[in-house]
Protein backbone atom coordinates (compact mmCIF):
# COMPACT_ATOMS: atom_id res chain seq x y z
CA UNK A 1 0.00 0.00 0.00
CA UNK A 2 1.44 3.80 -1.07
CA UNK A 3 1.21 6.45 1.44
CA UNK A 4 -2.10 7.09 3.09
CA UNK A 5 -3.73 10.21 1.45
CA UNK A 6 -5.88 13.33 3.39
CA UNK A 7 -8.76 11.88 1.13
CA UNK A 8 -8.50 8.09 2.92
CA UNK A 9 -7.88 9.54 6.29
CA UNK A 10 -11.31 11.31 5.70
CA UNK A 11 -13.02 8.38 4.68
CA UNK A 12 -11.52 6.65 7.54
CA UNK A 13 -12.63 8.82 9.79
CA UNK A 14 -16.01 9.47 8.39
CA UNK A 15 -16.53 5.34 8.32
CA UNK A 16 -16.75 5.71 4.18
CA UNK A 17 -14.14 2.58 3.69
CA UNK A 18 -15.15 -0.08 2.36
CA UNK A 19 -14.63 -3.56 4.92
CA UNK A 20 -11.28 -4.86 3.03
CA UNK A 21 -10.10 -0.99 3.30
CA UNK A 22 -10.52 -0.43 6.28
CA UNK A 23 -8.31 -3.46 6.98
CA UNK A 24 -5.55 -2.20 4.74
CA UNK A 25 -5.81 0.81 5.98
CA UNK A 26 -4.90 -0.29 10.08
CA UNK A 27 -2.38 -2.79 8.85
CA UNK A 28 -0.72 0.22 7.03
CA UNK A 29 -0.58 2.12 10.49
CA UNK A 30 0.13 -0.95 12.54
CA UNK A 31 3.63 -1.88 10.67
CA UNK A 32 5.22 1.38 11.10
CA UNK A 33 4.95 3.46 8.18
CA UNK A 34 6.26 6.76 10.06
CA UNK A 35 5.65 9.53 7.52
CA UNK A 36 1.74 8.38 7.59
CA UNK A 37 1.93 8.02 11.50
CA UNK A 38 2.81 11.17 11.36
CA UNK A 39 0.74 12.48 9.01
CA UNK A 40 -2.26 11.65 11.52
CA UNK A 41 -0.40 12.15 14.40
CA UNK A 42 -2.20 15.30 15.81
CA UNK A 43 -5.84 13.28 15.73
CA UNK A 44 -6.86 12.06 19.50
CA UNK A 45 -8.35 8.96 17.89
CA UNK A 46 -5.09 8.31 15.99
CA UNK A 47 -2.58 8.24 18.68
CA UNK A 48 -4.60 6.06 20.68
CA UNK A 49 -5.23 3.54 17.66
CA UNK A 50 -1.30 3.85 17.49
CA UNK A 51 -0.53 2.93 20.60
CA UNK A 52 0.79 6.46 22.06
CA UNK A 53 0.50 6.48 25.62
CA UNK A 54 0.34 10.05 28.12
CA UNK A 55 2.73 10.92 30.62
CA UNK A 56 1.43 8.65 34.00
CA UNK A 57 1.71 11.95 36.00
CA UNK A 58 -0.76 13.37 33.64
CA UNK A 59 -3.43 10.81 33.34
CA UNK A 60 -3.75 8.30 35.91
CA UNK A 61 -5.23 5.01 34.53
CA UNK A 62 -9.15 5.26 35.20
CA UNK A 63 -8.86 9.01 33.97
CA UNK A 64 -6.84 7.21 30.77
CA UNK A 65 -9.62 5.07 29.48
CA UNK A 66 -12.13 7.14 30.27
CA UNK A 67 -10.04 9.76 27.88
CA UNK A 68 -9.80 6.66 25.12
CA UNK A 69 -13.07 6.00 25.27
CA UNK A 70 -14.23 10.19 24.32
CA UNK A 71 -11.53 10.04 22.12
CA UNK A 72 -13.04 7.08 19.91
CA UNK A 73 -16.46 8.40 20.15
CA UNK A 74 -15.68 11.99 19.26
CA UNK A 75 -13.60 10.63 16.49
CA UNK A 76 -15.94 8.42 14.80
CA UNK A 77 -18.79 11.41 15.54
CA UNK A 78 -21.78 9.33 14.15
CA UNK A 79 -20.36 7.12 11.06
CA UNK A 80 -22.68 5.16 9.54
CA UNK A 81 -20.10 2.38 8.77
CA UNK A 82 -18.51 1.80 12.19
CA UNK A 83 -19.15 -2.00 12.10
CA UNK A 84 -16.12 -2.59 9.72
CA UNK A 85 -14.16 -0.18 11.78
CA UNK A 86 -14.97 -2.99 14.54
CA UNK A 87 -13.60 -5.71 12.08
CA UNK A 88 -9.97 -3.78 11.35
CA UNK A 89 -9.63 -3.22 15.23
CA UNK A 90 -9.94 -6.79 15.49
CA UNK A 91 -7.42 -7.81 12.76
CA UNK A 92 -5.40 -5.14 14.09
CA UNK A 93 -6.38 -6.68 17.97
CA UNK A 94 -5.52 -10.37 17.03
CA UNK A 95 -1.73 -9.25 14.49
CA UNK A 96 -0.54 -7.53 17.65
CA UNK A 97 -0.95 -10.88 20.05
CA UNK A 98 2.80 -11.64 19.60
CA UNK A 99 4.72 -8.14 19.15
CA UNK A 100 3.14 -5.71 21.47
CA UNK A 101 0.57 -6.59 23.71
CA UNK A 102 0.24 -3.39 25.17
CA UNK A 103 -1.01 -2.19 22.00
CA UNK A 104 -3.21 -5.41 21.76
CA UNK A 105 -5.04 -4.21 24.75
CA UNK A 106 -5.84 -1.10 23.14
CA UNK A 107 -7.17 -2.22 19.94
CA UNK A 108 -9.21 -5.00 21.88
CA UNK A 109 -10.30 -1.89 23.95
CA UNK A 110 -10.79 0.55 21.01
CA UNK A 111 -12.91 -2.38 18.99
CA UNK A 112 -15.20 -2.75 22.33
CA UNK A 113 -16.00 0.82 22.56
CA UNK A 114 -16.91 1.34 19.27
CA UNK A 115 -18.80 -1.86 18.85
CA UNK A 116 -21.21 -0.85 22.18
CA UNK A 117 -21.59 2.76 20.41
CA UNK A 118 -23.38 1.20 17.31
CA UNK A 119 -26.97 1.82 16.72
CA UNK A 120 -29.18 -1.04 17.51
CA UNK A 121 -31.87 0.47 15.08
CA UNK A 122 -29.37 0.61 12.14
CA UNK A 123 -27.23 -2.53 12.93
CA UNK A 124 -29.94 -4.46 14.81
CA UNK A 125 -29.46 -5.70 18.76
CA UNK A 126 -28.32 -8.97 17.64
CA UNK A 127 -25.88 -8.12 15.18
CA UNK A 128 -24.31 -5.99 17.95
CA UNK A 129 -24.49 -8.49 20.27
CA UNK A 130 -22.34 -10.75 18.38
CA UNK A 131 -19.47 -8.26 17.56
CA UNK A 132 -19.62 -6.88 21.30
CA UNK A 133 -19.21 -10.60 22.46
CA UNK A 134 -16.26 -10.84 19.88
CA UNK A 135 -14.76 -7.76 20.98
CA UNK A 136 -15.04 -8.60 24.18
CA UNK A 137 -13.23 -11.79 24.29
CA UNK A 138 -10.43 -10.16 22.21
CA UNK A 139 -10.42 -7.89 25.05
CA UNK A 140 -10.16 -10.42 27.92
CA UNK A 141 -7.72 -11.96 25.89
CA UNK A 142 -5.34 -8.91 25.63
CA UNK A 143 -5.56 -8.45 29.22
CA UNK A 144 -4.66 -12.32 30.36
CA UNK A 145 -1.35 -11.58 28.19
CA UNK A 146 -1.26 -8.21 29.91
CA UNK A 147 -1.03 -10.19 33.83
CA UNK A 148 -4.74 -8.51 34.56
CA UNK A 149 -6.19 -12.19 35.26
CA UNK A 150 -9.21 -10.57 37.06
CA UNK A 151 -9.81 -8.00 34.41
CA UNK A 152 -9.83 -10.46 32.16
CA UNK A 153 -12.67 -12.65 34.22
CA UNK A 154 -14.36 -9.65 34.44
CA UNK A 155 -14.39 -8.95 30.95
CA UNK A 156 -15.14 -12.55 29.69
CA UNK A 157 -18.22 -12.45 31.88
CA UNK A 158 -19.31 -9.25 29.89
CA UNK A 159 -18.57 -11.39 26.88
CA UNK A 160 -20.52 -14.18 27.69
CA UNK A 161 -23.91 -11.30 28.52
CA UNK A 162 -23.37 -10.03 25.09
CA UNK A 163 -23.11 -13.36 23.77
CA UNK A 164 -26.75 -13.86 25.13
CA UNK A 165 -27.74 -10.60 23.16
CA UNK A 166 -26.51 -12.11 19.79
CA UNK A 167 -27.14 -14.55 16.84
CA UNK A 168 -26.12 -17.67 19.04
CA UNK A 169 -22.88 -17.97 16.47
CA UNK A 170 -21.76 -21.12 17.78
CA UNK A 171 -17.92 -20.00 16.28
CA UNK A 172 -18.46 -17.24 18.55
CA UNK A 173 -19.22 -19.27 21.95
CA UNK A 174 -16.06 -21.47 20.58
CA UNK A 175 -13.81 -18.51 20.69
CA UNK A 176 -15.28 -17.27 23.92
CA UNK A 177 -14.45 -21.16 25.29
CA UNK A 178 -10.40 -20.50 23.56
CA UNK A 179 -10.02 -17.77 25.83
CA UNK A 180 -11.43 -18.94 28.93
CA UNK A 181 -9.22 -22.35 28.39
CA UNK A 182 -6.41 -19.84 28.15
CA UNK A 183 -7.45 -17.56 31.03
CA UNK A 184 -8.11 -20.86 33.20
CA UNK A 185 -4.59 -22.71 32.06
CA UNK A 186 -2.69 -19.33 33.68
CA UNK A 187 -5.15 -19.39 36.77
CA UNK A 188 -3.57 -22.81 37.05
CA UNK A 189 -6.65 -24.49 37.15
CA UNK A 190 -5.99 -26.96 34.47
CA UNK A 191 -9.22 -29.57 35.38
CA UNK A 192 -11.49 -26.74 34.33
CA UNK A 193 -9.19 -26.02 31.38
CA UNK A 194 -9.28 -29.70 29.91
CA UNK A 195 -13.25 -29.89 30.70
CA UNK A 196 -13.43 -26.95 28.37
CA UNK A 197 -11.27 -28.02 25.56
CA UNK A 198 -13.47 -31.81 25.62
CA UNK A 199 -16.20 -29.32 24.86
CA UNK A 200 -14.57 -27.27 22.48
CA UNK A 201 -12.39 -30.01 20.30
CA UNK A 202 -16.44 -32.00 19.44
CA UNK A 203 -17.55 -28.27 18.57
CA UNK A 204 -15.46 -27.64 16.16
CA UNK A 205 -15.02 -30.86 14.94
CA UNK A 206 -19.04 -30.45 14.34
CA UNK A 207 -18.69 -27.49 12.54
CA UNK A 208 -16.52 -28.54 10.02
CA UNK A 209 -13.57 -26.12 11.06
CA UNK A 210 -10.31 -28.48 11.36
CA UNK A 211 -7.75 -26.35 12.10
CA UNK A 212 -9.61 -25.08 14.97
CA UNK A 213 -10.10 -28.16 16.01
CA UNK A 214 -6.50 -29.06 15.84
CA UNK A 215 -6.12 -25.94 17.92
CA UNK A 216 -7.95 -27.68 20.81
CA UNK A 217 -5.93 -30.47 20.33
CA UNK A 218 -2.53 -28.84 20.66
CA UNK A 219 -4.15 -26.65 23.77
CA UNK A 220 -5.08 -30.30 25.00
CA UNK A 221 -1.93 -31.58 24.95
CA UNK A 222 0.24 -28.55 26.45
CA UNK A 223 -2.32 -28.82 29.35
CA UNK A 224 -2.24 -32.23 29.79
CA UNK A 225 1.62 -32.13 29.58
CA UNK A 226 1.49 -29.80 32.63
CA UNK A 227 -0.60 -32.05 34.72
CA UNK A 228 2.13 -34.46 34.80
CA UNK A 229 0.83 -36.63 31.70
CA UNK A 230 3.62 -36.39 29.04
CA UNK A 231 2.63 -39.63 27.48
CA UNK A 232 -1.00 -38.73 26.85
CA UNK A 233 0.40 -35.36 25.85
CA UNK A 234 2.49 -36.25 22.81
CA UNK A 235 -0.61 -38.21 21.05
CA UNK A 236 -2.86 -35.48 21.70
CA UNK A 237 0.22 -33.07 20.19
CA UNK A 238 0.49 -35.19 17.02
CA UNK A 239 -2.82 -35.48 16.88
CA UNK A 240 -3.74 -31.93 16.69
CA UNK A 241 -0.18 -31.16 14.92
CA UNK A 242 -1.87 -33.10 11.96
CA UNK A 243 -5.04 -31.30 11.87
CA UNK A 244 -3.85 -27.33 12.23
CA UNK A 245 -2.97 -25.42 9.02
CA UNK A 246 0.66 -24.02 9.30
CA UNK A 247 0.53 -21.15 6.82
CA UNK A 248 -3.09 -20.31 8.56
CA UNK A 249 -1.28 -19.88 11.84
CA UNK A 250 2.74 -20.86 11.68
CA UNK A 251 3.07 -19.57 15.41
CA UNK A 252 0.55 -22.05 16.41
CA UNK A 253 2.49 -24.67 14.68
CA UNK A 254 5.46 -23.31 16.56
CA UNK A 255 3.89 -23.12 19.76
CA UNK A 256 2.91 -27.16 19.14
CA UNK A 257 5.91 -28.23 17.79
CA UNK A 258 7.71 -26.83 21.06
CA UNK A 259 5.45 -28.64 22.91
CA UNK A 260 5.70 -32.08 21.42
CA UNK A 261 9.65 -31.88 21.82
CA UNK A 262 8.85 -30.75 25.01
CA UNK A 263 6.33 -33.79 26.05
CA UNK A 264 9.28 -35.94 24.70
CA UNK A 265 11.67 -34.51 26.87
CA UNK A 266 9.69 -35.34 29.57
CA UNK A 267 9.42 -39.28 28.68
CA UNK A 268 12.92 -39.61 28.37
CA UNK A 269 12.86 -40.00 24.75
CA UNK A 270 15.53 -37.34 24.18
CA UNK A 271 17.00 -38.38 20.91
CA UNK A 272 13.71 -38.17 19.34
CA UNK A 273 13.09 -34.98 20.42
CA UNK A 274 16.73 -33.62 19.68
CA UNK A 275 15.99 -35.18 15.92
CA UNK A 276 12.64 -33.15 16.07
CA UNK A 277 14.29 -30.13 17.26
CA UNK A 278 16.61 -29.89 14.90
CA UNK A 279 14.02 -30.66 11.86
CA UNK A 280 11.52 -28.37 13.63
CA UNK A 281 12.75 -24.60 11.80
CA UNK A 282 11.95 -23.49 15.52
CA UNK A 283 14.62 -21.62 15.92
CA UNK A 284 13.99 -19.36 13.41
CA UNK A 285 9.90 -19.17 13.67
CA UNK A 286 10.76 -17.70 17.26
CA UNK A 287 13.71 -15.47 16.04
CA UNK A 288 11.80 -12.49 16.93
CA UNK A 289 10.56 -13.97 19.90
CA UNK A 290 13.24 -13.52 22.83
CA UNK A 291 11.12 -15.62 25.22
CA UNK A 292 10.03 -18.46 23.46
CA UNK A 293 13.52 -18.54 21.89
CA UNK A 294 15.23 -18.84 25.65
CA UNK A 295 12.68 -21.53 26.25
CA UNK A 296 13.23 -23.49 23.40
CA UNK A 297 17.43 -22.94 24.42
CA UNK A 298 15.97 -24.35 27.97
CA UNK A 299 14.53 -27.27 26.06
CA UNK A 300 17.86 -27.95 23.59
CA UNK A 301 19.96 -28.14 27.13
CA UNK A 302 17.76 -30.61 28.65
CA UNK A 303 17.92 -32.57 25.74
CA UNK A 304 21.31 -32.66 25.78
CA UNK A 305 21.90 -33.94 29.65
CA UNK A 306 19.46 -36.40 29.06
CA UNK A 307 21.67 -37.47 25.84
CA UNK A 308 24.61 -37.48 28.56
CA UNK A 309 26.32 -34.45 26.75
CA UNK A 310 26.92 -32.86 29.54
CA UNK A 311 28.93 -30.22 28.75
CA UNK A 312 27.19 -28.67 26.21
CA UNK A 313 24.03 -28.66 28.29
CA UNK A 314 26.06 -26.86 31.05
CA UNK A 315 27.03 -24.26 28.37
CA UNK A 316 23.77 -23.69 27.51
CA UNK A 317 21.94 -23.77 30.61
CA UNK A 318 24.45 -21.61 31.83
CA UNK A 319 23.27 -19.42 28.76
CA UNK A 320 19.68 -19.42 29.42
CA UNK A 321 19.79 -18.62 32.87
CA UNK A 322 22.29 -15.64 32.79
CA UNK A 323 20.14 -14.13 29.79
CA UNK A 324 16.88 -14.70 32.28
CA UNK A 325 18.60 -13.07 35.18
CA UNK A 326 19.75 -10.07 32.44
CA UNK A 327 15.72 -9.51 32.05
CA UNK A 328 14.57 -9.60 35.22
CA UNK A 329 13.07 -12.74 35.46
CA UNK A 330 14.46 -14.48 38.50
CA UNK A 331 12.15 -17.14 39.37
CA UNK A 332 12.57 -18.58 35.52
CA UNK A 333 16.52 -18.29 36.22
CA UNK A 334 16.22 -20.46 39.44
CA UNK A 335 14.26 -23.06 37.29
CA UNK A 336 17.20 -23.04 34.66
CA UNK A 337 19.13 -23.22 37.56
CA UNK A 338 17.93 -26.38 39.21
CA UNK A 339 18.33 -28.05 36.09
CA UNK A 340 21.95 -26.70 35.59
CA UNK A 341 22.21 -28.17 39.34
CA UNK A 342 22.20 -31.64 38.02
CA UNK A 343 24.48 -31.42 35.06
CA UNK A 344 27.17 -30.19 37.44
CA UNK A 345 26.61 -33.08 40.06
CA UNK A 346 27.22 -35.35 36.96
CA UNK A 347 30.17 -33.28 36.72
CA UNK A 348 31.48 -33.43 40.35
CA UNK A 349 31.13 -29.63 41.13
CA UNK A 350 29.30 -30.23 44.29
CA UNK A 351 29.98 -26.84 45.80
CA UNK A 352 29.19 -25.14 42.35
CA UNK A 353 25.89 -26.61 43.41
CA UNK A 354 25.93 -25.81 47.23
CA UNK A 355 26.55 -22.02 45.90
CA UNK A 356 24.04 -22.11 43.39
CA UNK A 357 20.92 -24.06 45.44
CA UNK A 358 21.65 -20.97 47.97
CA UNK A 359 20.95 -18.52 45.21
CA UNK A 360 17.93 -20.58 44.34
CA UNK A 361 16.87 -20.33 47.95
CA UNK A 362 17.43 -16.27 48.26
CA UNK A 363 15.34 -15.88 44.85
CA UNK A 364 12.62 -18.13 46.20
CA UNK A 365 12.28 -16.14 49.97
CA UNK A 366 12.66 -12.96 47.98
CA UNK A 367 9.74 -13.77 45.25
CA UNK A 368 7.28 -14.71 48.27
CA UNK A 369 7.45 -18.72 47.36
CA UNK A 370 6.72 -20.68 50.45
CA UNK A 371 5.74 -23.75 51.91
CA UNK A 372 6.77 -27.63 49.40
CA UNK A 373 9.17 -25.85 46.88
CA UNK A 374 11.07 -24.09 48.99
CA UNK A 375 11.57 -27.28 51.02
CA UNK A 376 12.70 -29.59 48.28
CA UNK A 377 15.45 -26.83 47.41
CA UNK A 378 16.41 -26.79 51.38
CA UNK A 379 16.95 -30.32 51.39
CA UNK A 380 19.04 -29.83 47.89
CA UNK A 381 21.26 -27.27 50.01
CA UNK A 382 21.65 -29.66 52.82
CA UNK A 383 22.50 -32.55 50.88
CA UNK A 384 24.97 -30.62 49.39
CA UNK A 385 26.14 -29.49 52.41
CA UNK A 386 26.71 -33.22 53.48
CA UNK A 387 28.33 -33.45 50.49
CA UNK A 388 25.88 -36.79 49.72
CA UNK A 389 23.89 -34.89 46.78
CA UNK A 390 23.10 -36.69 43.61
CA UNK A 391 22.23 -35.84 40.55
CA UNK A 392 19.09 -38.15 40.95
CA UNK A 393 18.02 -35.71 43.71
CA UNK A 394 18.41 -32.60 41.75
CA UNK A 395 16.71 -34.26 39.13
CA UNK A 396 14.03 -34.43 41.40
CA UNK A 397 13.84 -30.96 43.05
CA UNK A 398 13.93 -29.72 39.60
CA UNK A 399 10.70 -31.37 38.19
CA UNK A 400 9.10 -30.69 41.31
CA UNK A 401 9.06 -27.65 41.66
CA UNK A 402 7.80 -27.22 37.56
CA UNK A 403 5.01 -29.53 38.86
CA UNK A 404 4.11 -27.49 41.85
CA UNK A 405 3.13 -24.70 39.86
CA UNK A 406 0.14 -26.61 38.54
CA UNK A 407 -0.23 -29.03 41.14
CA UNK A 408 -0.07 -27.21 44.34
CA UNK A 409 -1.54 -29.88 46.29
CA UNK A 410 1.84 -32.06 45.96
CA UNK A 411 4.32 -33.20 48.94
CA UNK A 412 7.86 -33.58 47.96
CA UNK A 413 9.40 -36.71 49.48
CA UNK A 414 13.17 -36.96 49.42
Amino acid sequence: MSHLTDAEIELFVTGRLESAEYRQFVRHLVGGCEECRSKVSENAWFRVLLGEEPEEDLYPEAAYDEAIDRAIVAALGEAPRRSPLVEALLVATREERFRDRQRMRLFASAAMVTARSLDPELYGRAAIGDLCARAAAELANAQRLNDQLENAEETLAQAEDFLEEGTGNPLILARLLEVEVSLRSDQKRLAEALELLDVLHPLYLQLGEMHLAGQALVSKGINTACDDRPREAVQLLRQGLELIDPERDPQLAAIGLHGLISALELCGEYRAAGRLLLESGLREAFARDPLNLARLRWLEGKIHAGMGKLWRAEQILAEVREGFLKRGQRYDAALVGLDLAAVWLQQGKSAAVRELAEEILETFAALGIRGEGIKAVRILREACRRETATPALAQRVSGFVRRLEWQPQLRFAP
